[in-house]
């Protein structure tokens, strides 16, 4: 049975959120890498290894934090990030 040039797919079309499950953006993903990597890692330096400005990483971090996913410890001079999942 031909079924003319119509293609269908039989693999649904998903968002890229539905694959996710932390539900964060591939700017959230680089900043966890790099806290991941070294958790006493500073904003500044998370700002030259994501190449983004330092306001959208203290926005990140933020939402990170109250998304539960990272939180901060032993306080801000002195300590470090602790990735929650």
């Amino acid at each position: 049975m031909h079924m003319g040039n119509e293609v269908q797919s039989i693999i649904p079309e998903i968002s890229k959120s539905q694959i996710d499950t932390l539900n964060c953006t591939l700017e959230e993903k680089a900043l966890l890498d790099c806290i991941r990597k070294n958790p006493q890692i500073k904003q500044q330096e998370i700002v030259e290894q994501i190449g983004k400005s330092i306001a959208t990483v203290k926005r990140l971090t933020i939402n990170l934090e109250s998304k539960g996913i990272i939180e901060r410890k032993n306080g801000k001079r002195n300590g470090f990030w602790e990735v929650k999942v």
